[in-house]
């Protein structure tokens, strides 16, 4: 017998319940000539469980992946369930037009089967097939009792235009959740909150997020689920848990579950021949990266709020900050300016190359030093190369402060605070405004730090404006004569 991927999923969180349809619904769409793996069976049994009361076991199921495994099989054939068998009402959306197309096209081969096409409503009205606005309607039916059951629907929805269809679902499945976004997402919730069988459920199928997706979404529920804190929401994924080595087979098998059923062991050996281990765990094990799809530590909703038209106030007390890059190449200044009955205002003063030396920042600082009330330095192997130069050309020794690795997971979580709750202003400088929309965080010393996007973006800038917030806040505290903050 040939060999094939393991049907049974590497991690899951999906709880118990009463009773489930999914046989049935395999037997059904079975008739009609439908074929499922072992997992496929699996997923659409767990989509369909109920508890003792007949509502859905889990009002939230997330699926993860490796690419090319049919993670949208079992639920085009759900979908199909709900709508034509419980006269549900659903939506079905994708990231891409074109995957929405090619989810309506599968979806119509189904219910255009001789076993099934009765069940449309008549004529046109059956398939809406305008682009951007495809639908199937099933018609009402009458069961061996003589009962009417409303027929219900599926409509499809890509993300730019999901949220503004002005419709109520039962049902939502989301394709391609890697992509999702928080304001794609908080458009797309209220939808089941009125679903006229009060019984509402939201199914996420995705792949692990690369460096260039811009949602968190998915990977929130995936982070949730593996610490143990996904609540009531089930999560399933195939995945490798590292990057490990691409040309070990038997980890294929057991993270690709399609493989030898629809994916040749030769394709995958050619892919791991010709891609980075990382780019080959992540697309065709299902790896997970630490960073990859992670929530921005800031926000850039959040950042934006605080910003503001005026201009760095002019008088009050200022504190500076200079943070090095971890290769000490590259440097930024920060300050923040404090005044009475204000918030702290925050800026970076100067952002520059440090591969010809310290000289420019040198210079930068002890054109403030006088007028600072604290200098902060942060930077392994630089900092202290700086504050000697500064002490050699005069500069105050109080004033000139190395900061330690608590000192920056304090002053990155007393700037997410700050700029959650609104008690910070600024000037809306863009390298900044990007720090707050890529930037994520990164573990240190017990807490946790800023660190670069996932695209790259450096987190120097804002870790500079952190620390100078940090200062400000802690010199206050010891001074305290008629300041606020």
């Amino acid at each position: 017998m040939a060999r094939t991927g393991c049907q049974e999923p590497t991690f899951h969180t999906v709880g118990s319940w009463a009773y489930s349809d999914g046989a049935e619904a395999v037997a059904m769409f079975g008739e009609m000539g439908a074929e499922f793996s072992a997992a496929q069976v699996w997923e659409l049994t767990v989509y369909l469980a109920r508890n003792r009361y007949g509502k859905f076991a889990a009002r939230t199921i997330a699926l993860s992946k490796p690419r090319q495994n049919g993670k949208s099989h079992a639920a085009r054939y759900y979908a199909v369930w709900m709508a034509a068998v419980e006269g549900r009402s659903v939506l079905y959306t994708a990231h891409h037009g074109e995957t929405s197309r090619k989810m309506f096209k599968a979806i119509c081969a189904i219910v255009e089967h001789p076993d099934m096409a009765g069940f449309l409503k008549p004529g046109s009205a059956g398939i809406y097939r305008s682009k951007g606005s495809e639908g199937i309607y099933f018609a009402d039916w009458e069961d061996g009792e003589g009962q009417v059951h409303r027929g219900g629907f599926i409509e499809f929805a890509t993300r730019t235009n999901a949220g503004g269809r002005g419709g109520t679902y039962d049902v939502i499945i989301v394709d391609e959740a890697q992509e999702l976004t928080e304001e794609q997402a908080a458009a797309l919730k209220p939808t089941t909150i009125a679903s006229e069988s009060g019984d509402p459920q939201v199914i996420y199928l995705g792949t692990p997020p690369n460096e260039k997706c811009p949602g968190t979404v998915f990977r929130d529920l995936h982070d949730r689920a593996h610490a143990g804190k996904g609540g009531s929401a089930w999560w399933i994924e195939w995945a490798a848990s590292e990057v490990g080595d691409p040309a070990d087979r038997d980890r294929w098998y057991r993270c690709v579950p399609m493989l030898g059923i629809l994916i040749e062991e030769d394709v995958l050996a050619d892919a791991a021949d010709t891609t980075s281990p990382d780019t080959f765990a992540r697309e065709y094990l299902g790896w997970w990266s630490e960073t990859a799809g992670s929530a921005a530590a800031i926000g850039r909703r959040a950042w934006d709020a605080c910003g503001t038209a005026e201009r760095a106030p002019s008088k009050g007390r200022t504190w500076y900050a200079v943070r090095f890059s971890p290769d000490g190449m590259w440097a930024a200044l920060a300050a923040c300016r404090r005044r009475k009955k204000a918030a702290p205002f925050v800026e970076v003063v100067a952002a520059r190359s440090c591969e010809r030396g310290l000289g420019w920042l040198r210079r930068a600082v002890m054109a403030r030093v006088d007028r600072a009330e604290s200098v902060w330095i942060d930077g392994k192997g630089r900092s202290d190369t700086l504050r000697s130069q500064l002490l050699d050309e005069g500069a105050d020794p109080r004033k000139i402060h190395v900061a330690k690795t608590a000192d920056v997971v304090d002053a990155a979580s007393m700037l997410q605070e700050a700029v959650a709750s609104g008690q910070i202003r600024h000037a809306g400088q863009p390298g900044l405004s990007d720090c707050a929309a890529r930037c994520t965080r990164r573990q240190i010393g017990g807490g946790w730090g800023l660190g670069p996007g996932d695209d790259g973006t450096a987190p120097e800038p804002m870790e500079a404006v952190a620390l100078a917030l940090l200062a400000s806040k802690r010199e206050k505290r010891k001074k305290g004569k008629g300041l606020i903050g």
